[in-house]
């Protein structure tokens, strides 16, 4: 079982401790209804078109919004570890590396919105940034600016990834991949309605599951690595000494 120990972060502490929880229930669950002494609940968990069988598939279902819930804050909290750096480090724009400097122009360009504007409005809001820029004002970045739109898998990490200038582990397990997009195709095909729950997980194994669930975690404390070391080692930093 992953253990979340390496982790300073509490709140992912305690994500992948309810994530592991649940799927060791799930797994005992499993152990259960193959033994004798479970025709009682099994009895209990009949209804009239659904039965036991079903309702582990739902849990199944379930394990996917789970390790999606923990895939994405975790992703977010590194980012925002990374602007909270820059926030008390009282840096402004020509103190951040190229990367960040980018992100900035983004999330202060984006702030004009893209049906309401005309051309004087762009105008006002260059002149606002270079004065910025001049005036070497502090930045700041906060978590409303980290868009993930539910798509967070392994290519949408990379990317983020590299966006900020940050790198993220080559050495990860086999199907960390196919995992994270498992999960993320999987999540938002049950949170738009587009499937049921038990249609969703249907055709998932729980050793299926359980694979997923233990590479993401592993890719997830990898990332928390490299994160913990780009702030370390000041790599935000125009230069570094």
């Amino acid at each position: 079982m992953s253990t979340p120990a390496e982790f300073p972060n509490i709140e992912f502490q305690n994500r992948v401790n309810e994530v592991n929880y649940f799927f060791s229930c799930l797994e005992t669950l499993y152990e259960f209804f193959d033994q004798k002494q479970s025709k009682v609940l099994k009895n209990k968990l009949s209804g009239s078109e659904l039965n036991h069988s079903d309702f582990m598939i739902i849990l199944k279902s379930n394990g996917y919004l789970m390790l999606y819930n923990l895939i994405e804050s975790t992703v977010r909290s590194l980012i925002q570890r990374v602007y909270d750096e820059i926030t008390i480090q009282r840096l402004g724009y020509k103190d951040i590396r190229q990367e960040l400097q980018k992100i900035w122009i983004n999330v202060s360009y984006d702030s004009l919105g893209h049906t309401t504007t005309n051309f004087d409005q762009h105008k006002n809001k260059a002149k606002e940034m270079i004065g910025f820029v001049i005036n070497e004002e502090k930045i700041v970045l906060t978590e409303k600016d980290i868009s993930f739109n539910g798509n967070v898998d392994f290519r949408s990490i990379k990317d983020i990834f590299k966006n900020h200038g940050l790198t993220v582990p080559s050495n990860h397990g086999s199907r960390v991949g196919a995992g994270l997009k498992e999960v993320k195709d999987k999540r938002n095909t049950i949170a738009h309605g587009n499937m049921s729950f038990i249609d969703s997980a249907r055709d998932t194994t729980l050793s299926d599951l359980l694979v997923y669930k233990e590479e993401i975690i592993d890719y997830l404390s990898k990332l928390n690595r490299n994160v913990t070391n780009f702030i370390d080692t000041q790599n935000y930093k125009t230069y570094t000494t």
